[in-house]
């Protein structure tokens, strides 16, 4: 692009329109999936990173004078994001650990609950859920991501991340604590 045409291409930006839009995504969504892949190692989870990225973009007001700072925004962007997704799975992992060997010291759920029980109760309660809550984490349960639960139910990836929250919170309420603790790291993948 020439400073004249990446010029008007940022005003267009500034003004959210649609087709600066997907110029933008065309132009440098892939780049920017392989850029976060060399963080997080997982293409699924990068893709997710960089829609969530072209989201944050559409609702800021942008204000940029030169096509160069922005695509250092874009870069830092995507470098910041994948870098919070690593230090929310360390998190995580931590938090699994330290629930567990709670969870190993206090409580044999082997003595409280039996098996069938535990899928009981889960189950009962999905059960219960609205229907899109409850395909959103059935599919969320059989492992697939954010953006292929998205495609499969024609969804945007915020309304199935919005969805999983609902059904997680729900279960939270409803399922006895001790079980909760099991379902830790299936829930917050």
């Amino acid at each position: 692009m020439k400073t004249e045409e990446e010029h008007i291409f940022l005003q267009k930006l500034g003004k959210k329109d649609k087709a600066a839009y997907n110029q933008l995504y065309f132009q440098y969504y892939r780049i920017l999936v392989l850029y976060s892949m060399k963080y997080v190692n997982d293409q699924g989870v990068a893709e997710d990173i960089v829609q969530d990225l072209f989201i944050s973009l559409w609702e800021q007001d942008l204000d940029f004078n030169n096509i160069h700072a922005f695509t250092t925004y874009l870069y830092n962007s995507t470098r910041n994001k994948s870098l919070n997704y690593l230090k929310h799975i360390n998190v995580k992992e931590k938090y699994v650990t330290s629930v567990k060997a709670e969870s190993d010291s206090t409580f044999n759920l082997d003595e409280e609950l039996d098996e069938h029980e535990i899928y009981r109760q889960i189950y009962a309660v999905i059960e219960t859920l609205p229907d899109r809550c409850k395909q959103v984490l059935e599919l969320h349960l059989q492992g697939k991501k954010n953006a292929e639960i998205a495609e499969l139910l024609e969804l945007s990836v915020e309304t199935v991340k919005t969805q999983k929250k609902r059904a997680v919170k729900k279960l939270k309420n409803k399922i006895d604590p001790h079980v909760i603790l099991l379902l830790v790291p299936y829930l917050f993948e």
